[in-house]
């Protein structure tokens, strides 16, 4: 069994080598560590040039010009020879474990396209913040258990995930996927194409927050929108079609997706015609009594209700998942 751990990277010199040493210091071995620098300005080259020393697996690409995340991941991924791909973010960092388990659960459920694990989130400085869990228990999920769990939203953590290659070679990996929610996109297509996965409800990596300096999420919202509205009308509608299944229950979480999007509407990052624009594709993402009526207390001055609701919400299922688990900060060793 061989495993490949494909990191593409962009101006994250200060974390790559934390990212790479921890995908190298495994308990079962990756067979090669591919990084893809996608013609970084910063001291990458030369970080990278002092790990080739330490690291006999590691095997380094650049891109000739800025090709941009999607299209590097997708390069970086395909470069991979092992059975199992791991991707990981150049500012991520893997548990001493990760390969161990994960890929021993693949080995297991050949029918699963990935893995994957719940995970801690850490700042800049590598500080502990709050834990993603699912509301689901370890084992594996069917395919059609996992497509109708899509509709909801993507059904993984975070994005560190070990992945089939076969599976990945039968969706044709990232190609025509959106700017946006492409890895929404990309896990719904392999349940559409009959793979499911594999939960394992532990601690596996540690995923980078950033802080929204110059509210850059918030500008990307139309590429979120328009990246949702995809991952419906060109996966799940047809997959839903093809099985005969109602697809009344689309339209009602499109709705809800427009619903949470429709914040953007009431942020002072866009101008007048902007949000004009940012409404347009709303619409077309839903255009519900539902829908309409977020947006319209979103651009009305009453979103900050509709936002501590959320806020709410999202505190309690949190509570609710860690009380679940029972999992504690403590337990889990800081890799910085």
């Amino acid at each position: 069994m061989k495993v490949s751990v494909c990191i593409p990277t962009y101006n994250q010199s200060q974390y790559l080598a934390l990212a790479v040493r921890s995908a190298f210091n495994q308990t079962v071995a990756p067979s090669e560590i591919i990084i893809l620098d996608d013609c970084s300005t910063d001291n990458t080259a030369e970080i990278l040039k002092e790990l080739e020393k330490e690291i006999p697996v590691l095997k380094n690409f650049r891109q000739p010009k800025n090709v941009g995340i999607s299209k590097n991941t997708d390069e970086c991924l395909r470069k991979a020879t092992g059975e199992f791909i791991v991707r990981l973010d150049s500012d991520d960092i893997l548990a001493p474990s990760y390969i161990e388990k994960l890929s021993a659960l693949l080995v297991r459920h050949p029918e699963a396209a990935y893995a994957h694990g719940a995970i801690q989130e850490i700042d800049e400085h590598g500080n502990f913040l709050r834990q993603r869990l699912l509301i689901r228990q370890s084992g594996f999920q069917k395919s059609e258990d996992a497509l109708l769990a899509s509709k909801k939203g993507y059904r993984v953590a975070a994005n560190i995930i070990m992945f089939r290659r076969a599976a990945l070679e039968a969706v044709n990996y990232n190609t025509g996927r959106p700017n946006s929610a492409e890895d929404f996109h990309l896990s719904a297509a392999l349940a559409a194409a009959g793979f499911g996965n594999i939960y394992l409800d532990e601690i596996l990596a540690f995923y980078r927050v950033w802080s929204d300096a110059g509210k850059v999420r918030q500008r990307r919202k139309m590429l979120e929108i328009d990246g949702v509205r995809k991952v419906f009308e060109e996966v799940l509608e047809p997959a839903y079609k093809k099985r005969g299944w109602n697809i009344t229950q689309l339209y009602k979480e499109r709705a809800n997706f427009a619903g949470v999007l429709s914040d953007c509407l009431g942020s002072d990052v866009y101008t007048a015609q902007e949000k004009s624009e940012l409404a347009e594709a709303l619409n077309l993402l839903s255009s519900s009594k539902r829908a309409q009526m977020f947006a319209w207390a979103h651009m009305n001055g009453f979103g900050s209700i509709l936002s501590s609701y959320s806020d709410l919400m999202t505190a309690l299922k949190a509570t609710f998942k860690k009380y679940r688990r029972g999992l504690r900060q403590s337990d889990i060793p800081n890799p910085i």
